[in-house]
Parts: C-alpha cells; structure tokens; sequence
C-alpha cells in the first residue's frame, strides 16, 4: 500500500500518513506543536488548517465540524485538523500558530464567524468648511461641540443597527448590514443618513443659541462587498471594512462638494432602495479613473426600519476564562 504524505507549513515538514489517521494525531505524533485547545473534539476549532493542495484527498467533514464550519462561516478549504483524514497527498497550513492567534480566535468564537467577506453599506460622513475647526475655537469649545456631534450621530447610527469603526478628526465611517441582508443593508443606511443630518440641524439650532458657528455636514454612502477585519480581538463585533467599497465611499461623499447637496449615494445603493426613495437628482462624477452615477436622496418613503438592539456582550476577560473552563471540566 502507497502511504499518503502530508506536507505542513509554515514548518516546511512533510510526514508519511495511515488513512486511519487524523492530521492532528500525525502532526503530534511528529513533534509539531499543533494547537488544539479541547483536546481534539471539534469544539474549539484550535486546530483549524487551510487545505493548500488536495482538498480532494480529504475525508468528508464529520456532523461536529460542520456545525462548528456553519456557526464560523468557513470557507470550503479551511478544516479542523482533529476531524480530517486523508487518503493522498495533502499540503496543509496551520492557522493558530501562538498566543496572538489564540486570542484572534476567541474573538471569533465570540462573534460567531470567522470568514470576513460581507457585502456591506457604508455611510461616510464628514464635517466640510471646517478646515481651520480647531484655529478658530478654543480646546474647551472643541470638546464641547464634537462631543454633542459623536453622541448625536452614534446614538443614529446605533438606532438603524450599524456601528462606527473609523474616526478620524471630522470624518466617520459607519457599517451597516454585516447581518446579510443587502436591501436592509441599504435602507438602514440612508434612514440613518437622513437622520444624521436632521441630528446635526438640530444640534445647529442649540449651537447657534451659545453663538457657535454652525457645522455642515455631507455625507456619500456605498454599498458592496468588503473584508471585515477585527479592530480588537477583544471586540470582535467591531470590524473595519477594507476594498474598494471603503475606498470609493469617501469620493463619494467629497462629491456633495462639487454638486452642491449634502447627501449622495452610490448606484448600488440606488438600485436597493430606488422603490422607497425620493431622489432629487443624478449626476455622473469622476472617482479616480472611473465614471461613476450618484443620486442625491431627499427623503425615504414608508416607515423607519426597526433594528433590534443586541444586549451588551460579556466582558472579553470574563468570556475568555469561562471559554477554558469549559475545556478542563471536559479533561
């Protein structure tokens, strides 16, 4: 009988193996410290691999670690090591290497997923013809007015079920729709939009009451798909979008500038919520070397979405300590 071979890396090792067993058993067997913190019983995912070449050499997933892949969102290559058998060659990669990766996973155990690509909408929202906001007020006025403006348009953006990311000084970038569900996606998006603005006409109404300039803000919003990457392992829910969704939202917005409005959004978004929108105008605009058509939102038709507000998650400590509790009351 030809003996199948399995090729690790990053330890450019490679090792004879028995179709009866598990690559984590071989791994071991061989000195390769392999993660695999429940002790090989598909609950931790610890020992998750990505399959490089010879995926088809590889036993079916078992009932445990499809309903762990399901509750991760893996991708089809990426399998637990404690559940996979091979009957040829495979080259594998470990995914949990140290104590980094160990807390990047609890992360995502936390979260429930581990795959990132989302298709998302994206509200990018910055405060225009302030350039010298903090030469022409003091520290105290600054303070003051911008914590009135983040507290206004988080408790927004909250409100429609999305979460702030980005920051940075009079620009923030706001993620909605990381559920799936692309046309909720967008109407939460430009409902909040709207409000944004409604929130800051308001906050406006009270500045000028204590004699502070008034702030103008614009906003462009964009919808497609985006890689999720964790901020903070700690909280896993926050994410940053990365791609050309995130890339193109911020031109998007900068076109309000050259059009004279004060919200736009892109052609994805339009097409998910044309039915219930009230758009004033399009236009085409350049974005780099691309032609892109905006629309300029007046209103939204019908009634505000509601977004169920999730309870606040368990502290990451907390959620860690029992995370390892549960694996030694199992040994």
């Amino acid at each position: 009988m030809i003996m199948a071979k399995i090729s690790c890396f990053p330890d450019k090792r490679s090792f004879d193996i028995e179709p009866s067993e598990t690559i984590l058993a071989n791994l071991l067997a061989n000195g390769i410290e392999h993660t695999h913190v429940c002790g090989g019983n598909a609950y931790c995912s610890t020992c998750r691999i990505m399959i490089l070449d010879g995926e088809q050499n590889c036993s079916a997933p078992s009932a445990a670690e499809r309903a762990l892949a399901k509750k991760l969102d893996f991708p089809f290559h990426i399998r637990l090591a404690c559940q996979t058998k091979v009957t040829g060659n495979v080259s594998i990669r470990r995914m949990v290497i140290d104590d980094e990766d160990i807390d990047i996973l609890e992360g995502q155990l936390a979260s429930g997923t581990a795959n990132s690509d989302r298709h998302v909408a994206l509200v990018f929202a910055t405060i225009r013809g302030s350039s010298n906001f903090d030469e022409v007020n003091f520290h105290y006025d600054i303070v003051y007015i911008m914590n009135r403006y983040y507290h206004r348009i988080q408790r927004v953006v909250k409100q429609y079920g999305g979460f702030i990311p980005n920051v940075m000084g009079l620009k923030i970038m706001a993620v909605f729709g990381a559920e799936k569900n692309g046309t909720l996606a967008a109407e939460r998006a430009v409902w909040a939009g709207l409000d944004m603005l409604e929130a800051v006409k308001e906050l406006n109404t009270f500045l000028k009451q204590l004699s502070y300039d008034p702030l103008h803000l614009s906003i462009g919003i964009n919808y497609g798909k985006a890689i999720l990457v964790a901020i903070d392992p700690e909280k896993p829910d926050i994410v940053t979008p990365l791609g050309n969704v995130a890339n193109t939202v911020s031109r998007i917005e900068l076109a309000n500038k050259e059009l004279g409005s004060d919200l736009l959004v892109s052609e994805s978004i339009y097409h998910l919520v044309k039915t219930s929108a009230n758009i004033n105008r399009f236009n085409t605009v350049r974005i780099g070397n691309d032609e892109f058509k905006v629309y300029e939102v007046a209103a939204m038709q019908g009634d505000r979405p509601k977004v169920s507000i999730a309870k606040e998650s368990i502290p990451a400590p907390t959620r860690i300590m029992s995370f390892f509790q549960r694996f030694l009351s199992k040994n």
